[in-house]
């Protein structure tokens, strides 16, 4: 006789793995907007960091953005 082993559904991954994967997606996106606007307020000059604070905003929406989408689906 053989030994069949039990057919277990295939496990998913626990959702602090995702969140915690999603956590650093969302800091990725807003580290970017933020270097991104200093460096382009170092290159035009600005006296006033005005890339810096609009990349740090439309980063944090669109990483707020990739969250809900995220969270929606499941």
């Amino acid at each position: 006789m053989s030994e069949q082993k039990p057919n277990f559904p295939k496990k998913q991954p626990n959702d602090y793995l995702k969140y915690s994967g999603m956590a650093f997606q969302m800091a990725a996106i807003i580290v970017l907007g933020v270097l991104g606007g200093i460096y382009l307020d170092k290159w035009i000059s600005f006296e006033f960091p005005l890339f810096t604070l609009v990349l740090t905003l439309l980063s944090v929406f669109i990483a707020m953005y990739y969250f809900i989408k995220d969270v929606i689906k499941k």
